[in-house]
């Protein structure tokens, strides 16, 4: 029976090849069109950002100094700078300004803080030539933080402290803090910061 049923099965794919037709060469009994005809007027086409023309000075060209080919080699004149005058001159002066001595301030709780002026990458080298300096031991420092992390001896007692440079402006603070959200005894602050500034590299 089974035998029967297979043999019936194959003969039903093999004729159902047959029931649908050859449509093969039905392209071609296609029809023929006329072409397309093109526009009679087209629009003329404008670009959306005009580029200026430019001259370039001689002056200001690039200028072949030696080698052929792929191998030659040029100068690029240097560009003229895009910053104002008045952008110019306060760089001037935060430049200058990094190399003076940083002084003691107050603030309104009478805690002491160091404050100078000027780049404060210049600062940050600075201060840590000042510490060395003054041999004030440094066991880490964390330059994105703006933390550099101290061992004070503070009654026989080994403690950690953090000397943390905060920069506004062209205005640079640094305090002295037990941790992150509490600021050292005023006393002690005064004299670490004091002997930061007797050591302050010249």
């Amino acid at each position: 029976m089974k035998r029967e049923c297979l043999l019936l099965a194959m003969t039903l794919m093999m004729s159902g090849c047959g029931l649908f037709p050859n449509r093969s060469l039905d392209y071609l009994q296609a029809k023929t069109l006329p072409p397309l005809d093109a526009l009679p007027t087209q629009r003329e086409i404008q670009p959306l950002y005009v580029i200026p023309n430019v001259t370039t000075l001689a002056d200001k060209a690039a200028v072949l100094v030696q080698g052929k080919g792929r191998k030659q080699e040029f100068v690029v004149p240097t560009p003229q700078s895009v910053l104002p005058k008045e952008t110019s001159n306060d760089v001037a002066v935060q430049v200058q300004a990094a190399l003076s001595k940083p002084e003691i301030v107050f603030d309104g709780n009478n805690v002491p803080l160091l404050h100078t002026a000027g780049n404060s990458l210049q600062v940050w080298e600075k201060l840590g030539q000042a510490m060395k300096a003054a041999n004030i031991e440094v066991t880490d420092r964390n330059q994105s933080l703006g933390l550099y992390y101290l061992e004070l001896v503070q009654d026989n007692t080994k403690q950690t402290y953090l000397l943390k440079l905060t920069q506004t402006s062209i205005n640079n603070i640094v305090s002295v803090q037990k941790d992150s959200d509490t600021l050292a005894d005023s006393k002690l602050s005064q004299q670490i910061l004091l002997n930061i500034i007797k050591h302050w590299p010249s």
